[in-house]
């Protein structure tokens, strides 16, 4: 689902919760011990200002109880370990363009952010602005809803820093019909940006969305989130390789019980445009997508508005459509070449179907081969080893997403 997510926040002030805060700064950008102490962990909240560096306590707990939002100039570093819970609400993190992000899980003590309740939608998200391109204006750059905030521009390199092992639940925060947070929202991030190891589970809305940029991200898991599983927009270029995405059999009878395992687009307003990136054109390698028959949008890939993609090695498992691709540019892509390579189908009522602009079907049976011994994420339709443990799950397959 396409939507400008922040809009919330115009209608929050921004209380900052540091009070006689102690700042030490190494000389050396290779040493960074810039540390602060006196953060308020039940009420963590406010911006963390351009030329600091805020180091949290692991053996803390911090309660996110407004905004926070780390300036361009600023870093927030996470250890190991670290638990963040969020007040229901439009509460979350922000990352402003040039600002840095360190989320420094490991396999075994990964970083958790969950909502003070535990239930789709209580609270935001988190989401990075970077300067690398989106396609809405010949600049290279959008604004978002979020007090102005630019996002975007000319970089494809740029570095909004790194997140491994990292756990986001319980978010999605739904502020009108219209406007809902995701897990872990990328407007315009570089490819310089590590994200490795990500978990988005029990969330109101996409688990993980690309607003164009570059980055590049491996070993994602997505679970029981209200709407698409992986979705991207605005002309992006990255690689994601190593995914898995499922819906879950506890919300199948929801009100949004999950929609597809992807979304692509290029962009809302104009699918033809060569702004930017130009078209979306992402690389999807060695991913699973488990779906249920609920909703109208049991789609395994929903590929559209003008976007590319390269796809290899892919499961769709008990989606009622396997690849639902629609408009013109969309379609002159992906028969000009071979772009969906190993495709296995599970479980599947439609294979695929497609319409072009004008709305008349089109076969595209031709468009992909499928290899029936394709093993997607790394375990056919069940959790990948490389996904046991961090994610405090130990197993998952097609009957836990569907009844």
């Amino acid at each position: 689902m396409k939507k400008t997510i922040l809009k919330a926040a115009l209608f929050f002030s921004l209380t900052a919760a540091f009070s006689s805060v102690a700042v030490s700064c190494s000389n050396s950008d290779d040493d960074t011990t810039d540390t602060i102490s006196t953060i308020d962990p039940s009420n963590f909240k406010g911006n963390i200002a351009a030329g600091t560096t805020i180091t949290l306590d692991p053996s803390k707990v911090y309660t996110i109880t407004g905004k926070v939002m780390v300036e361009s100039g600023a870093s927030l570093i996470i250890p190991a370990g670290t638990r963040i819970t969020v007040a229901e609400g439009a509460n979350y993190l922000i990352v402003d363009r040039g600002g840095k992000i360190f989320v420094n899980g490991t396999s075994s003590n990964p970083v958790i952010f969950e909502g003070t309740t535990h239930k789709q939608g209580h609270w935001g998200g988190i989401v990075i602005l970077g300067n690398a391109p989106t396609n809405r204006t010949s600049s290279g750059t959008s604004t978002s809803e979020l007090g102005d905030l630019t996002y975007g521009g000319t970089n494809t390199g740029d570095n909004s820093g790194i997140i491994k092992y990292l756990v986001i639940k319980d978010s999605g925060f739904k502020y009108n019909p219209e406007k809902e947070f995701n897990g872990l929202s990328l407007f315009g991030v570089g490819s310089a940006t590590t994200i490795s190891y990500v978990y988005v589970t029990t969330g109101a809305d996409d688990g993980v969305e690309c607003f164009g940029g570059n980055v590049n991200l491996d070993h994602v898991v997505v679970t029981g989130v209200g709407d698409d599983s992986f979705d991207w927009t605005e002309g992006y270029r990255g690689t994601v390789n190593y995914l898995y995405a499922a819906r879950m059999k506890a919300y199948q009878t929801a009100a949004e019980p999950g929609n597809r395992g992807i979304e692509a687009d290029t962009q809302d307003t104009n699918p033809n445009t060569t702004f930017g990136n130009g078209a979306s054109n992402p690389v999807i390698n060695n991913a699973t997508f488990l779906g249920n028959t609920a909703g109208s949008e049991s789609q395994g890939m929903k590929v559209r508005a003008g976007s590319n993609g390269q796809f290899d090695n892919i499961i769709l498992a008990n989606f009622t459509t396997g690849l639902d691709f629609e408009t013109d540019r969309t379609l002159t892509w992906f028969q000009g070449g071979s772009y969906i390579k190993n495709l296995r189908f599970v479980n599947v009522t439609t294979k695929s179907k497609a319409k072009n602009t004008a709305g008349t079907a089109v076969d595209i049976t031709s468009i992909f081969t499928e290899n029936n011994s394709a093993v997607g994420a790394g375990n056919g339709t069940a959790l990948p080893d490389w996904a046991k443990g961090w994610t405090g799950l130990s197993s998952f397959d097609t009957t836990d997403a569907m009844n």
